[in-house]
Parts: structure tokens; sequence; C-alpha cells
């Protein structure tokens, strides 16, 4: 409900941003006898509107790309997961149900505690500890119990920390400030251009350039939502994690 008052309050402020320049600017007297050059004020406006549409696009594809990287890395990780509770079904049984018990807490602890902590961009510790626990675990299998399943179980387990660096280095890979301000400042200087260099504050024009307000204000928060791939609501969610509890079950 927050969020979604949060959409509609941006689209309302770039409107009315638009609607109040119209009607404070539009009112000089350069705006009611037009002494201005066309041709100047158009190729003026078109480099204000290009820079705006320039970074805000720079910055939607950059969003949805680190967010198809994310859900890359987090998808790469649940495999993996699933290879290695795999591969420990071929251990001896005392050592197959240690290992797959480690590795379904492991699981459910990156779902339930290390995904919010993702949203404030931090690793959870806790969830550290819990694959470390498999680690240790699987290091303690005596040396008569080992063999190709042992092998191949250590090759897995040792591309899941591989997979699980490559997703947390994801945390802080956000588009620059400097970029978001950048947007902001084109975006205003949009709106506040038409009535700053001559248009007049009739009610048509007004209505106009508070859809086209409407419009920015709703670009601007889409952009500061998709910048982050772990902070709602256009977040990444740990679905390819629950994906890999349910194909424990399959497994079991």
């Amino acid at each position: 409900m927050l969020i979604a008052l949060l959409w509609i309050a941006c689209t309302l402020f770039g409107a009315a941003l638009a609607v109040g320049a119209a009607l404070w600017l539009g009112r000089s007297e350069r705006s009611r006898d037009g002494s201005f050059n066309p041709q100047a004020v158009g190729f003026a406006g078109s480099v204000v509107l290009s820079a705006f549409i320039l970074v805000t696009g720079f910055l939607i594809v950059g969003g949805w790309s680190l967010q198809s990287t994310v859900r890359g890395h987090a998808h790469d990780e649940a495999r993996v997961l699933a290879k290695v509770y795999s591969r420990a079904g071929d251990l001896a049984p005392q050592d197959r149900d240690v290992i797959r018990a480690r590795i379904t807490d492991y699981t459910r602890t990156v779902i339930d505690v290390e995904w919010p902590d993702l949203a404030r961009h931090q690793a959870s510790p806790t969830a550290w500890r819990r694959l470390d626990a498999v680690q240790a675990a699987f290091n303690g299998i005596p040396k008569e119990r080992r063999g190709e399943a042992y092998d191949a179980t250590a090759a897995a387990l040792d591309d899941l920390y591989v997979k699980r660096y490559a997703r947390l280095a994801d945390v802080d890979s956000v588009a620059p400030d400097v970029l978001l301000v950048a947007m902001v400042v084109a975006g205003i200087l949009v709106l506040v251009y038409p009535p700053l260099v001559g248009m007049t504050a009739n009610p048509r024009n007004v209505a106009l350039l508070g859809f086209a307000g409407a419009v920015v204000g709703f670009g601007i928060l889409f952009v500061f939502q998709l910048r982050d791939p772990f902070t709602a609501p256009l977040n990444v969610g740990p679905s390819a994690f629950k994906d890999a509890l349910a194909r424990y079950t399959q497994l079991a």
C-alpha cells in the first residue's frame, strides 16, 4: 500500500511541478508577445529533452540488465545446491543424511535470513556459518568412507562457494548517484523549459504540460525502484532457492 501511494505521489508531484511552472512562468510579458527565436527555442528544447531521455534510458537498461544478472546468479547457485544435494546421495547413509540436512538448512537460511539482509546491502553471517557447517561436516568424513562419490560432492561443493561469491558481488552493483541526480535535474528542466521560453498559460497548454509532468515523475520513480535489484517492489526474490528446496524433496 505504501509503495502504491509513493508511485501516485511522485506522479502527482511531477504534474504539480509542471502545472505550477506553467502558471507562474507562462504569464510573463515575453510569454504573451512571443519575442523568442523559434529555431533557437526548438534546438535548446530538443537538447534538454534528449538529455533526460538519454540518462533515463541508460538507467533503465542498466537496472534491467542488473536484475537479469542477479536473477541469473541466484539460479546458478540454486542449481549447484541441487547438484551438491544429489551428489551427496551417493555417500554412505550416515554421511548423506548429515550433508543433506545441512544443505537444506543453508538453503532455508538464504531464503529466510539472508534475502532480507540483501535489501540492506549486507550478506548474512548466519548463511556463511551454515555453508561452512556443510563444508566442515564433509571434511569430517573418515577416509575409509571416501570414494568417487566423495570426490564428486567435493567438486560440487567447491563450485557452490564460487557461485555464492558471484551472487554476493551483485549487492553493491547499483547505478552511481551522480546519474540519478542528473536524471532528476534534466526532468525538472524538461518541465520548466516550455513556460520559461514563452509557453502561454492557457488551459490547454497547462493540461498538456501537466500530463508531461506526470510521465516524468512516474519515470523518475520507476528508475529509483529499478536501480536496486534487492529492494521492493521491483526486487529479485529468492524463488530460485525455493525451487531448490522443492528439488530436494524429489531427490530424497
